[in-house]
């Protein structure tokens, strides 16, 4: 091939660009010499070897030199042959549409951080146009993690802001997700929630984790969600604000939240998903809790007064709940019940009329304040339920009574709950009589997951005949009887099961 039409096909080599009809026949005519030239090196190198196996006692150097000559020869034709094969390749002809939607399939997007190199950096090394087509994909940049705890010197946090700013950038007008963590004794935080407020009508999302030095440190919250002036930010268009707040002292002064969010559905006028928990506790504060439809309550590891704000008296301004997570922690020897409602109840309901989804989960000793709140509620739409142990104590015995299904009942949700969890751990066993109460209030169950130590006998006996999928994380050992004659008598095609064994056998 001459080195004028080589010229032709030069901006070809490092692009994606479809060839044109003069450059696509170049193309093929330069990959038909290069055929024709590695024919006759074939047959060269065929040549050579059949003389290499004919001679026994002559030396042999000179043609293997040959040989070696020819093979690096047919080397070099293949690799400038492969050169204008790609410029020929269907993968030019594909419209830049379906590139960006193969792209987007192939990855689903999380918040990145700006350390290393995205999980999509391969995508945009194909070629200058599929660098666009990455560069392009605006959702692919609009969310970002940030941990700025141990970043403290002022240079740093402005290379940060500037990374960010180019980042975010490429999101065009998708509304913007940040995930960030920051620490209060970082003298230079200033620098970046600037940058945060400068683009604050931009968010649709901010989960935030705070470490501050003491309870009682709102400088920094101050900071995120108030002007100097002291006015609120404006977030409109925030529909997930996430707080993880963690202090390093001991001490328990209430963190004062009302001093921060001084006017809460005038900074948050679109949130619908609201998620606080911490190591601390918290005085009464204001959120559009009426707005919400997602809301994650605690845990919070202690309580001293809450102002007579509890996980009932929040509900009961949620009533457009969709989906609820609640957290119970230990209380350091106080009753963990004062946190759910006042004590003693006296009997009044929360009534949550569109709640689908209830998720609970409680560490040691606060099986009461469990069962405390689902006397409380009230969940006429309930379709989900999920109810788990997450302390690290495995000796747990307690009694469920009759909670779990009074509330089922109490609510008329028999013929809506599709799907139940449970992980009670030792107490599984101990509750049968709890678990033929939940399921006799759920003669619809399809998806039901089970959880603990151990298994007893007699849960195959009363396990749902309708269910479409059944999980069990249990020790088979003492069951495998009666497990096998379940799955005699269900037929496969009606259960999926996943069966974890002790000894991590599966």
């Amino acid at each position: 091939m001459d080195a004028q039409e080589d010229q032709a096909l030069q901006g070809l080599f490092d692009s994606n660009i479809p060839p044109s009809s003069q450059q696509y026949s170049i193309a093929q005519a330069a990959i038909e010499s290069f055929n024709q030239a590695l024919t006759a090196v074939n047959e060269h190198i065929a040549d050579r070897e059949s003389q290499l196996a004919a001679t026994v006692k002559q030396p042999l150097g000179d043609l293997e030199h040959q040989l070696v000559e020819l093979q690096a020869r047919k080397k070099v034709i293949e690799e400038k042959k492969q050169k204008y094969m790609d410029v020929i390749s269907a993968r030019r002809g594909i419209p830049d549409e379906i590139v960006e939607a193969f792209i987007e399939e192939a990855y689903s997007p999380s918040p990145l951080s700006l350390n290393g190199a995205p999980p999509f950096l391969s995508f945009m090394l194909v070629s200058r146009a599929w660098y666009n087509i990455v560069c392009g994909i605006t959702r692919f940049w609009a969310a970002l993690y940030l941990d700025l705890r141990s970043t403290s010197e002022e240079a740093d946090i402005r290379r940060v802001v500037e990374k960010a700013t180019r980042w975010y950038s490429r999101a065009g007008s998708v509304p913007l997700s940040l995930s960030l963590s920051l620490s209060s004794s970082n003298p230079n935080n200033h620098i970046f929630i600037d940058y945060l407020h400068s683009i604050a009508n931009n968010f649709a999302a901010l989960d935030f984790k705070i470490v501050m030095a003491t309870s009682s440190d709102v400088a920094l919250l101050r900071q995120v969600f108030q002007d100097p002036d002291s006015k609120g930010i404006t977030f409109p268009i925030m529909k997930k604000l996430h707080l993880a707040i963690r202090s390093r002292s001991n001490t328990r002064r209430e963190i004062q939240l009302s001093d921060i969010f001084t006017h809460p559905y005038e900074q948050f006028q679109a949130l619908e998903d609201f998620a606080i928990h911490s190591n601390g506790t918290f005085a009464k504060f204001d959120v559009p809790w009426d707005a919400l439809t997602t809301l994650r309550l605690g845990p919070f590891s202690v309580v001293r007064k809450f102002q007579g704000m509890t996980y009932c008296s929040i509900l009961e301004s949620c009533r457009n709940l969709r989906s609820l997570y609640v957290g119970i922690e230990p209380q350091g020897g106080t009753d963990a019940r004062v946190f759910i409602r006042k004590l003693p109840p006296d009997g009044t309901k929360v009534t949550l009329p569109h709640l689908t989804q209830l998720s609970v989960e409680h560490g040691f000793l606060c099986d009461l304040a469990c069962a405390t709140l689902f006397e409380s509620l009230v969940l006429p739409s309930l379709q989900s339920l999920s109810w788990k142990y997450v302390g690290e104590e495995d000796d747990m015995l307690w009694d469920f009574s009759n909670t779990f299904p009074e509330m089922i009942a109490r609510s008329n949700t028999s013929n809506t709950i599709k799907s139940i969890s449970i992980g009670w751990q030792d107490a599984l066993s101990a509750n049968m009589e709890t678990l033929v109460g939940l399921f006799r209030q759920a003669p619809g169950l399809e998806v039901l997951e089970l959880s603990g130590n151990k298994i007893d006998t007699g849960l195959m006996e009363i396990l749902p005949g309708a269910l479409k999928e059944l999980t069990l994380q249990l020790a088979l050992d003492t069951a495998r009887v009666a497990f096998a004659r379940y799955l005699e008598d269900n037929a496969p095609q009606r259960v999926r099961v996943h069966v974890v064994e002790s000894q991590g056998r599966q």
